[in-house]
């Protein structure tokens, strides 16, 4: 098998023997690829700075196995520059990527989602929107959509009331008296896109990392370390 040209990003870069990197990249018509970039840690290498994370990269590779051999890579632009916060950001993003999505299965649209969230991050723009949007989108590509408008029921949801999530149900009515779980006044601003209330940021985190939990496992995000 042989590709040419694929646009893609780099997520990951690891050393392999004494000269040479396995890339991590997501492309946007093969998903996660893994390549050999043979040489690519040699100080002569013109391809070394191209190996970087959120580098947008043309990479065309072939082979058989799971590991492809890189036979060509160029710069489709500018690296993008994050720093402080929005670096570990960036790599929150490419962890949740390399977790979660299987390799050489396409994700078109999420290919375009984290081209968007690098652009923000790039930008300085807030960043709880920013990491909620891509994280919602990316639960929704993969199959685990959440409705902002309805319950379990059909119901419209009601701002003064609370709600619990439960996994292939839905929003569940709370009890009357309880003020535990998650507010519909959040829950509708969200479907909204509203993240001008920071109860609506708050209450988006604790969602994501609900249902993200069981999708990751037991082993920690290395990035939630960085922030830390």
């Amino acid at each position: 098998m042989r590709v040419e040209l694929q646009q893609a990003y780099v997520l990951h870069a690891r050393p392999f023997k004494d000269t040479s990197l396995i890339l991590d990249c997501f492309t946007e018509d093969y998903g996660r690829v893994a390549v050999l970039a043979k040489g690519a840690r040699s100080a002569k290498s013109r391809q070394r700075q191209l190996c970087q994370p959120f580098t947008a990269v043309s990479v065309s590779w072939q082979g058989k196995s799971d590991l492809k051999t890189m036979i060509g890579l160029e710069a489709r632009s500018l690296p993008v520059s994050l720093k402080a916060s929005y670096l570990y950001s960036g790599l929150y993003l490419n962890e949740l990527l390399t977790r979660l999505l299987p390799e050489r299965d396409p994700y078109p649209e999420t290919y375009q989602r984290y081209h968007m969230a690098l652009s923000q991050l790039a930008l300085g723009e807030v960043l709880e929107p920013v990491l909620r949007e891509f994280e919602l989108g990316l639960l929704f590509d993969m199959g685990y959509a959440v409705s902002f408008e309805t319950d379990h029921n059909g119901e419209q949801l009601i701002d003064s009331a609370y709600y619990l999530w439960r996994d292939q149900h839905g929003w569940l009515l709370a009890p009357e008296e309880s003020t535990s779980g998650f507010s519909g006044d959040s829950l509708l601003a969200i479907g909204r896109h509203d993240w001008s209330k920071a109860a609506t940021c708050l209450q988006a985190k604790a969602l994501t990392r609900m249902l993200l939990k069981p999708l990751l496992g037991n082993k920690p995000l290395n990035s939630r370390k960085l922030f830390s």
